[in-house]
C-alpha cells in the first residue's frame, strides 16, 4: 500500500451534504449541551489537564529571531501581505496542486519533473540526478522566479525546486527537513518556497504564511527563511499554535 505522504484537499460527495449538515448540527447540540453541564460541575480555578493549556508556549517568533514586534504586529493585523499568499496559491492551482507539499523541478528555467508529497532524502536526490541529464518537459506554465520570491542555495543553480506548501501540513513539516538536507553544501541545486495553505485542513495555515511575509519585509529572505525554520520546528501541525507565539 503506498504511503501517504501530502495534506490533500478533502472532496465531499454532492449527495452526502444534506446528511453531514444535519448530523453536524445534531452533534453540536450535544457538544454544546455537555459542555455547558461541564463547566457548571467544575471549581473554577480548576485546569483542563491533556489539551492546549498544558503545552508550553514558545516565545513570538518575531521577537526570537530580533524582528520589531510592533511593526510586525501591525503588517500581520493589517493584512499587508495577503494578495502575495494568494498569489502563490492562485499559481498552485494552474499548476494542478490539490495537496502539499507539491515541489516542481525546473532545468533552465523549464518544468521538468514533479516530487509528489514529501518523498525520503535519497528519492528527492534520484530525481535530482535524473533532471540533471533528462531532456524531459512538462506541459505546466509557472510564474517567474522573482526578486519577490524566497530562494535559497547557489541562484543561479541549474536545477531550482519551487515547493508550493502548507506551514501547518505535518508533512510540508518534514520534507522541510529533508530540502535542507539537499541543498546543503550542493550548488547545483536551489530551493524556492511558495504558499499553499489548505483552509480546509489548517485555518491558520494562511495566517502564518502572512506572517513569514511580514518577517521578510523586515529582514528579507534571511529573515524569512529563519521565521519559516522556526515555525516548522516549533509548531504541533494539528492548528493549535498560538497566535501570540507569531
Amino acid at each position: 500500500m503506498e504511503q501517504n505522504n501530502e495534506d490533500k484537499i478533502p472532496v465531499q460527495p454532492k449527495e452526502d451534504n444534506q446528511k453531514l449538515v444535519a448530523g453536524a448540527i445534531l452533534l453540536a447540540g450535544i457538544v454544546i449541551a455537555g459542555a455547558v453541564l461541564l463547566k457548571d460541575s467544575m471549581p473554577s480555578n480548576t485546569q483542563m489537564s491533556g489539551g492546549q493549556n498544558d503545552r508550553k508556549l514558545n516565545p513570538s517568533i518575531a521577537k526570537t529571531i530580533g524582528l520589531d514586534t510592533k511593526k510586525f504586529r501591525s503588517c500581520l493585523d493589517g493584512g499587508k501581505f495577503t494578495s502575495k499568499v494568494q498569489a502563490d496559491i492562485d499559481d498552485g492551482v494552474k499548476l494542478g496542486v490539490n495537496g502539499t507539499p507539491a515541489s516542481f523541478i525546473l532545468k533552465d528555467g523549464v518544468v521538468v519533473d514533479r516530487i509528489n508529497g514529501a518523498q525520503p532524502l535519497e528519492k528527492v536526490k534520484e530525481q535530482i540526478s535524473l533532471a540533471l541529464t533528462s531532456n524531459t518537459k512538462l506541459a505546466l506554465e509557472m510564474k517567474p522566479i522573482s526578486k519577490d520570491d524566497h530562494i535559497i542555495g547557489n541562484p543561479n543553480a541549474k536545477i531550482i525546486i519551487v515547493e508550493y506548501s502548507d506551514l501547518e501540513c505535518p508533512f510540508c513539516k518534514r520534507f522541510h527537513e529533508t530540502m535542507h538536507q539537499v541543498i546543503d553544501g550542493n550548488s547545483d541545486v536551489a530551493w524556492v518556497y511558495r504558499h499553499y495553505p489548505i483552509p480546509q485542513l489548517h485555518p491558520q495555515a494562511f495566517r502564518q504564511a502572512e506572517a513569514t511575509e511580514c518577517a521578510w519585509e523586515q529582514g528579507g529572505n534571511v529573515a524569512f527563511w529563519k521565521y519559516t525554520d522556526m515555525l516548522y520546528k516549533i509548531t504541533p501541525s494539528s492548528g493549535n499554535l498560538e497566535d501570540r507565539e507569531l
